[in-house]
C-alpha cells in the first residue's frame, strides 16, 4: 500500500487538491486516521447557516466516520469567515463524543497560510506541491484540475455536428417495432464494449443514435449493467465525451450516465458537477446519484444495486441509499477513497 506522509502544513495543503481532483474553496476536511472521507463543503454565507454547516461535517466525523485526529482547511481571502467556521467547527469536533484530536487548523489563501492553533504562518515551498505531484503521480493519479467552475467549463463542447445527425436517430427509434427496438439496444452494448476495448470517441452518428437511445430507460440499463467501479473510469471518459458533443434535448440523461460513472469512480466533486449540467426536471437516475451522494453511499453500494435485477423503482432506490452506511457530506464533494496510508506529523491536541 503507498502512504502519504504530511511532514508539514506545506504537505498537507499540497496534497488536498489530489484528494479532490480539483484546487477547492471552503471547508476541507482531511482524517488522518482510520477510513473517513475527505470532505469539503462551502463555508456558511451568512451566521444562520452556521449551524446546519456545523451539523453536516460533525454527523460526518462523530457519527458515522468516527476519526483519532482530523485536520481542517479553510480556504479564502475572507479571513474572518474562514477563521470563524474553523474555530466553530474545531470546538464542535473537539467537544464531539468521540473527541478526535483536531489539527491542524489552518486558514489557506493562495500560497499563504495560517495555524490558528499556534498563530504562525507561512507560505508553501513549491518543492512541496512538486512532492505531492510526484507521489501522487506514482499512485496512479493524475494531476488535478482547476475550480469546479473549470470542471463545469470543460464540459461545454460544440453539439453541432451531432445534431445534424440526431432528427435521424430519433425517426429511426420511433419507426421502430420492439424487434428493432431490442436489436438497436443490442447494438448499443456492442458499441460500448468496443469502446472500453479502442477507447476511440463515437462518431457523429454513432454518437447520435446512443443520446437517441439512452432517453429510453430499456437502453439506459444497457449502459448500467456494463458500469462497475473497475470499468467506471472508462465509462467517465465516454460520457464526458458524449455531454460535451450533445444537443440540448438530449443532454440530461448522459449527464446523468456520466455523474453516476464519476460517482462510481469515487469522484463525488465530477458527479456534483454532472449533475448539476441537468436543465430540466431530474431523471429518476439523476435522484438517485443525488441520494447517493447526499448521504455519501460507498460506490459499492450503487454497483450492486444496478446490477440487482430486482431493484425496484427510483423512489425504492433512494430509500434503500437512505439508510446504507454513508461516507461524506450532504450537497457536496467528497472523495470515496480510504484514507488508509495517510499520515500526518504527530503533534499535541488543541486547547481551546
Amino acid at each position: 500500500m503507498n502512504t502519504i506522509t504530511f511532514r508539514s502544513h506545506d504537505d498537507l495543503i499540497s496534497a488536498v487538491p489530489h484528494f479532490l481532483r480539483f484546487h477547492p474553496e471552503g471547508m476541507v476536511c482531511v482524517p488522518l486516521s482510520g477510513d473517513g472521507p475527505v470532505a469539503r463543503l462551502d463555508l456558511p454565507p451568512t451566521p444562520k447557516e452556521m449551524e446546519p454547516f456545523l451539523q453536516t461535517l460533525s454527523d460526518t466525523y462523530l457519527r458515522r466516520h468516527p476519526t483519532q485526529r482530523i485536520a481542517l482547511l479553510a480556504y479564502g481571502d475572507n479571513a474572518k469567515a474562514c477563521i470563524e467556521a474553523l474555530s466553530e467547527l474545531g470546538d464542535r469536533l473537539a467537544n464531539g463524543q468521540h473527541r478526535p484530536d483536531v489539527d491542524p487548523v489552518l486558514w489557506v489563501n493562495g500560497d499563504e497560510w495560517f495555524d490558528v492553533l499556534t498563530g504562525t504562518s507561512g507560505t508553501v515551498d513549491p518543492s512541496a506541491r512538486a512532492r505531492m505531484d510526484a507521489e501522487f503521480a506514482l499512485m496512479g493519479r493524475v494531476r488535478p484540475s482547476g475550480s469546479r467552475t473549470d470542471l463545469a467549463a470543460a464540459l461545454q463542447g460544440d453539439p453541432a455536428p451531432v445534431a445534424a445527425h440526431l432528427a435521424a436517430a430519433q425517426e429511426r427509434l420511433k419507426e421502430m417495432d420492439l424487434s428493432g427496438f431490442n436489436t438497436e439496444v443490442e447494438w448499443l452494448g456492442s458499441r460500448l464494449d468496443k469502446f472500453t476495448e479502442n477507447r476511440q470517441p463515437l462518431s457523429d452518428v454513432d454518437a447520435a443514435r446512443t443520446v437517441a437511445a439512452i432517453q429510453s430507460g430499456t437502453a439506459r440499463d444497457a449502459v448500467l449493467i456494463r458500469l462497475t467501479r473497475a470499468s467506471a473510469p472508462v465509462h467517465t471518459d465516454l460520457w464526458r465525451d458524449l455531454v460535451r458533443r450533445s444537443p440540448e434535448e438530449v443532454r440530461d440523461q448522459a449527464a446523468c450516465i456520466l455523474a453516476l460513472s464519476s460517482y462510481m469512480d469515487g469522484d463525488g466533486g465530477h458527479a456534483w458537477v454532472a449533475l448539476d449540467q441537468i436543465e430540466g426536471a431530474r431523471p429518476a437516475l439523476a435522484e438517485v446519484v443525488r441520494t447517493a451522494l447526499e448521504h455519501a453511499v460507498r460506490p459499492e453500494v450503487l454497483e450492486r444495486m444496478f446490477h440487482d435485477p430486482s431493484r425496484g423503482s427510483a423512489s425504492m432506490q433512494q430509500a434503500v441509499l437512505r439508510n446504507q452506511p454513508t461516507q461524506g457530506l450532504r450537497g457536496h464533494e467528497h472523495n470515496n477513497t480510504s484514507n488508509r496510508g495517510i499520515e500526518g506529523p504527530g503533534s499535541a491536541s488543541p486547547s481551546r
